[in-house]
C-alpha cells in the first residue's frame, strides 16, 4: 500500500508538504504541487478511506441494516442500493437484523464511530421502526424503511431508491 510517508520518501518532501500537496492547500508552491500530485497519479496513490474517516473526513460507506439478505425483496432492493450508491461514489456495508431489534441498535451504535457516513434500516414492522429512530444516530444519519411483503417489488424498489439517493444527497 502506497502511503503518505512513502511518496514523502521517494520524492524528497516531507510528509506535511506531500500531504497538504495532495490535499491541493494553497500554503504550498504550485511546481511543488504538481511534482506530488504527478508522482502520486504514477503511482496510483489512492488516499486510505479508514484513516480520512478517523480524521472526520467522509469515509463514502453508507450502512444498510436488512433482516435477511437471503428475502427476494431485500436480495432485489441491495443490488438496486449498491448501483445507487455507486454511481454517488458510495459504498454499501451490509448488516443483516433477522429483525432484531437489539442487533439494529447494536450495529447502529457499531457505525456511529464515523465509519460510515449514513444507515438506512429495512423492516417489516411498523413498531419496530419507530423504535429505530431513537436509536444513536447523532453522528449519521439514519433512514428507516418499512417494507410491505404485498407490495410489488418494484414499487418497493423504487421507493426505497428514491429514499436511499435522497439520503446521499443530504450527507454533509
Amino acid at each position: 500500500m502506497i502511503t503518505l510517508k512513502k511518496i514523502s520518501h521517494l520524492t524528497g518532501f516531507s510528509i506535511s508538504t506531500v500531504s497538504k500537496a495532495l490535499n491541493d492547500k494553497d500554503d504550498i508552491n504550485h511546481d511543488t504541487k504538481k511534482i506530488i500530485q504527478d508522482y502520486a497519479c504514477k503511482i496510483n496513490y489512492k488516499p486510505n478511506k479508514n484513516a480520512l474517516a478517523l480524521r472526520g473526513c467522509k469515509s463514502y460507506i453508507v450502512a444498510v441494516i436488512v433482516p435477511k439478505i437471503n428475502d427476494s425483496i431485500y436480495s432485489d432492493i441491495l443490488c438496486e442500493l449498491e448501483l445507487s450508491a455507486t454511481k454517488f461514489g458510495y459504498r454499501i456495508m451490509l448488516f443483516q437484523s433477522f429483525e432484531e431489534i437489539n442487533k439494529v441498535t447494536e450495529y447502529l451504535y457499531d457505525v456511529n464511530d464515523g465509519s460510515v457516513d449514513a444507515a438506512i434500516v429495512f423492516s417489516e414492522f411498523d413498531e419496530k421502526i419507530i423504535r429505530y429512530k431513537h436509536a444513536p444516530n447523532k453522528n449519521i444519519p439514519v433512514a428507516c424503511i418499512q417494507i410491505q411483503k404485498e407490495e410489488s417489488n418494484r414499487v418497493s424498489k423504487n421507493y426505497c431508491l428514491s429514499i436511499f439517493e435522497n439520503l446521499l444527497k443530504n450527507i454533509k
